[in-house]
């Protein structure tokens, strides 16, 4: 079938099967050794992107990144049908299986390599009419379909493709074993990939970027959109930045070879640094992100083995330094290495966005210089840990828009160490995130950068090359010399004081824990409630006061009102201090339970168990969560008690907290679990081994 052919009769119109051509497009067919291969491969080096149904399927998405010839399959399709995103999924089913209805927002080609596939196919007109513009959108819950009892059929055996149009519902189901490769013609839309362009062209324009006038006329807006000149700008960047992507892709077969990673020039020094002009672009951008990480401490921690560790061990001593440090190191290690994974499987898509993949070198090549120090607090800094999980879902859900955003989130997170280090980034312009509405909170260096006067929201940052002072771009295209202020601590500790930030709402939203609390809200007399909380830690529990400023980065509170368990948060006539104490135990005790949930992750989901805190049936590892905190709580309690606190609640409160932690060890304790010592034996039964198996 000919490129016009199949652009002018079939391109999201109708499905079609070609019999016996699967050769022309994969010579040999892939086989079972080739597929274990890719698949080991791809379980190392990218596992978010390894789906398993056990003793069924394997689903790997973007096996380009694990095999050359797959990576080959891609190019030649992206240079025949001139399409600019082109990847290759793989699946192998060992048995009668199929993974139900649903759409895509993708053209696909499915290459049958062996066994038989039946396929139910049904147009788009037969889904809501909100489920396309939702799904491209970004809604990823969106995609299960009903298959109509008229649905067209087809049979596909080894050697056939068939042609999936995009939102097209469609339902595979093996007859028994098979494999097939899916070529995905990923989509875009105006808004993903055109109006960014527009707003680039539109910030140089005083109608846009001055303010509002006070009526509602905007005629000058229009007559500026009317521009023919202001079109084909658009048009030719729009064309520019395709035909870069229909050139590149997803890189197969070995890992990128080191290369040093590209230095802008570096003016001379400015004479008026309080007005920066903008600064002059890198000549030439990456092709692909370099991974050289140096010879230093993340070099030196990635190559290092894991210690055994023992769950039981770190769970039964949440205060116990000496047992926890191997941990904090195993979990600096371990978080690392997602992210560098992280950034390696997004780099498959910004061949159209150098600016994203400079932000994304400029991360690697901070961490390549970071000192060990610097590497344990990244790894435990609330946005590194919430961007990671939050990206891993994603990309679990094939989220392709969540890459800009999870690059410059860590911006934040990495620049102290730059900043320290400036020749690293040396005039090199990286992406940011804001982390308040107008102001960059950099927690390492407990400080908060924002444009004078607050003008707007940082979207890009620099440091000076005469001084390192930090230099913001606003959404309007301006330099500014960041305002630099100090985030307050808590008195006698190395706890910050922060009052809010975006992301833990960001995060929220997509219900991804930060798994650290939330800040507090601030009030006149905060700083003096924080204060006197972790002095009362500090008397009462010493141990839980280093546990805290080990694991946190500010003084925090339970994010979630079921966290605070049988501790009452208002009303109470209890101090603010002795409140925001118990907030502050309960947040390292979670804190604590998801590392050891990073470290040793449940391979099986146990059993449902009630939670005795709200009656509702929910995950054992949630409940297993709960009662560390329950735990945690009735143990200070117990200590404030002692230490001649005289609230006559506080037995009443350990003791109930007590009694559901009982309770739910009671509930894990049952035979399916195979476990005798409680809830702890129960989740120490369904572990991994403490080896890291994703280890490169």
């Amino acid at each position: 079938m000919s490129r016009e052919l199949f652009f002018s009769e079939y391109f999201r119109r109708k499905p079609f099967v070609l019999r016996g051509v699967a050769d022309h497009l994969l010579t040999p067919a892939l086989n079972a050794v080739e597929f274990e291969a890719i698949r080991h491969r791809m379980v190392r080096d990218h596992p978010v992107q390894v789906v398993e149904r056990p003793g069924e399927a394997w689903f790997i998405r973007v096996g380009d990144l694990a095999s050359p010839r797959l990576a080959a399959l891609s190019a030649g399709i992206r240079e025949a049908l001139d399409w600019p995103n082109v990847w290759c999924d793989t699946v192998q089913t060992l048995t009668t299986s199929g993974i139900g209805c649903h759409f895509d927002d993708s053209d696909n080609f499915v290459v049958q390599q062996e066994g038989t596939k039946r396929w139910q196919l049904s147009p788009p007109s037969g889904l809501p009419a909100e489920s396309p513009r939702r799904r491209m959108l970004g809604d990823r819950s969106v995609g299960t379909a009903y298959m109509p009892d008229d649905a067209l059929e087809f049979v596909l055996g080894p050697g056939d493709v068939l042609y999936l149009p995009i939102f097209w519902s469609h339902w595979g189901v093996s007859e028994g074993p098979s494999l097939s490769v899916s070529i995905a013609l990923n989509s875009a839309n105006a808004l993903s990939d055109v109006l960014p362009l527009l707003a680039e062209e539109l910030a140089g324009q005083r109608a846009w970027w001055a303010p509002m006038p006070a009526d509602t006329g905007l005629d000058l807006l229009w007559k500026a959109l009317s521009d023919p000149e202001l079109r084909r700008r658009v048009e030719d960047a729009y064309r520019s930045n395709r035909r870069a992507a229909v050139a590149a892709g997803p890189t197969g077969g070995e890992a990128p070879s080191p290369k040093a990673a590209p230095k802008a020039p570096v003016p001379g020094h400015r004479a008026e640094a309080a007005a920066p002009t903008a600064p002059r672009r890198t000549p030439q951008e990456p092709d692909e992100l370099s991974f050289t990480l140096g010879d230093g401490a993340l070099r030196a921690l990635l190559r290092q083995p894991q210690k055994p560790l023992d769950p039981t061990a770190l769970l039964a001593g949440l205060t116990h330094e000496e047992t926890w440090d191997p941990a904090h190191q195993a979990h600096t290690r371990h978080v690392l290495l997602r992210v560098l994974r992280l950034l390696r499987h997004f780099d498959a898509g910004w061949s159209a966005l150098p600016s994203t993949r400079g932000t994304a070198q400029a991360v690697i090549d901070v961490l390549a210089v970071a000192e060990a120090a610097e590497l344990e607090a990244l790894a435990r800094h609330p946005v590194v840990l919430g961007a990671v999980r939050r990206a891993e879902h994603e990309v679990a859900a094939d989220y392709r828009e969540s890459s800009g955003s999870f690059v410059a989130q860590l911006i934040p997170a990495v620049i102290a160490t730059a900043a320290r280090r400036p020749e690293v980034l040396a005039d090199r312009i990286v992406e940011t995130a804001p982390s308040e509405p107008d102001a960059l909170a950099v927690l390492p260096l407990a400080e908060r950068w924002s444009a004078p006067g607050s003008l707007a929201a940082p979207a890009a940052l620099r440091l000076d090359s005469a001084d390192a002072h930090p230099l913001l771009r606003t959404a309007d295209g301006v330099w500014h010399r960041a305002e630099v202020e100090p985030i307050d601590t808590v008195r006698g500790s190395g706890l910050l004081l922060l009052g809010a930030h975006n992301w833990w709402g960001t995060a929220g939203m997509h219900g991804v824990s930060w798994h650290c609390g939330r800040p507090p809200g601030l009030s006149p007399r905060a700083a003096s409630h924080a204060a006197d909380a972790l002095a009362l830690i500090a008397d009462c529990w010493p141990e839980a006061r280093a546990a805290a400023e080990t694991s946190l980065v500010f003084m925090a509170e339970p994010a979630d009102a079921r966290e605070w368990l049988d501790w009452p948060t208002a009303g109470s006539g209890r101090s603010p201090a002795l409140t925001r104490a118990m907030g502050l135990v309960t947040v390292l005790a979670r804190s604590r339970w998801r590392t050891v949930t990073d470290l040793f992750p449940v391979p099986g989901q146990l059993p449902p168990v009630t939670s005795p805190w709200d009656g509702v049936s929910r995950s054992a590892a949630w409940v297993c969560g709960q009662v560390v905190a329950a735990r945690t709580q009735a143990e200070f309690s117990y200590r404030l008690r002692e230490h001649g606190h005289q609230d006559p609640a506080l037995t009443e409160i350990a003791d109930a907290a007590a009694a559901k932690a009982e309770a739910v060890r009671a509930a894990l304790s049952c035979p399916a679990h195979d476990a005798t010592d409680g809830w702890f034996g129960a989740f120490a039964a369904v572990q991994n081994t403490p080896t890291d198996r994703k280890t490169p």
